[in-house]
């Protein structure tokens, strides 16, 4: 639970910190709770655009800081077929923005589907880690269907309540998003958007000069079920990003800012995270 204040919060401790209240035949009642907390936080809600706040974030945070930006530089790293691009294209009409996707089937559809936007998407069959190296690339099927949507490099594990199987895998390149930028002229990113199924700490650690220079304004990451498999942690994340970044939980219509780091924020249900990078002391 969040740290409580005043009155109120110590009358809650004393509550639910008591004997009586551990009793096992309360269990099921605190279990419940419990689920219902989580699911009304947001938790497990990240998977649908629309729903989850991510264009609320796009349209109230990202579209007004954009907008005090001359010629806004925007990165879509793990575009899938390029809705999120399109989306992005929509709400930053002045952005250049460039989107990731390693799988070379669905690049082509997102190459297609960009195609469209007269140029502003630069779209590259390219995936970014944090090195330069080749790897293998993992599709699925759920429940035996196919899932576009869902490659990884990072195998997924049969952990979750659907069957997630291995339907093919490939050998894709992936680079760190440092020599991406150095290479390409890129010396600043205003929003940096990371979905890549586990995989988004190993990219911001192939950051490390351009969160080192300040040079990334806004950060949004996904964290969910996919860590598991890549075995990496809120507190990751949290580590490397909050000495210069307020974090926040996106949820719909908002932001829930995250004060302090708790062992129970490890909630493996697919969430969004945005990462807003403080303004320095002169």
């Amino acid at each position: 639970m969040e740290q409580s204040q005043g009155p109120l919060g110590g009358l809650l401790k004393k509550i639910l910190f008591r004997e009586g209240t551990k009793r096992p035949r309360l269990q099921p009642v605190w279990s419940r709770l419990h689920t219902l907390s989580v699911f009304a936080m947001n938790y497990g809600g990240g998977g649908l655009i629309e729903t989850s706040g991510e264009e609320w974030v796009l349209e109230n945070v990202v579209a007004p800081a954009c907008a005090r930006v001359e010629a806004p530089v925007v990165f879509d790293v793990g575009a899938n077929v390029g809705d999120y691009a399109r989306l992005l294209s929509r709400h930053l009409p002045r952005a250049t923005i460039y989107s990731f996707e390693p799988s070379h089937a669905v690049y082509e559809q997102l190459a297609r589907n960009v195609a469209v936007e007269g140029g502003r998407v630069r779209p590259f069959n390219l995936g970014l880690s944090d090195e330069e190296k080749s790897v293998e690339l993992y599709s699925y099927t759920v429940e035996g269907e196919e899932q576009s949507l869902i490659s990884s490099i990072d195998m997924r594990l049969p952990t979750q309540a659907v069957k997630v199987e291995v339907s093919a895998t490939e050998r894709v390149e992936v680079r760190t998003l440092d020599d991406f930028c150095a290479e390409h002229g890129v010396g600043r990113i205003d929003f940096l958007k990371l979905d890549v199924e586990g995989h988004e700490l190993a990219v911001l650690r192939g950051a490390r000069r351009l969160l080192e220079a300040g040079a990334v304004s806004m950060i949004q990451f996904e964290f969910g079920p996919a860590n598991i498999y890549s075995r990496t942690f809120f507190y990751d994340f949290w580590t490397l990003l909050s000495g210069a970044y307020d974090i926040h939980r996106i949820v719909p219509k908002g932001l829930a800012p995250i004060a302090y780091y708790g062992e129970h924020r490890e909630i493996f249900l697919t969430t969004n995270y945005l990462a807003v990078r403080r303004a320095r002391a002169d």
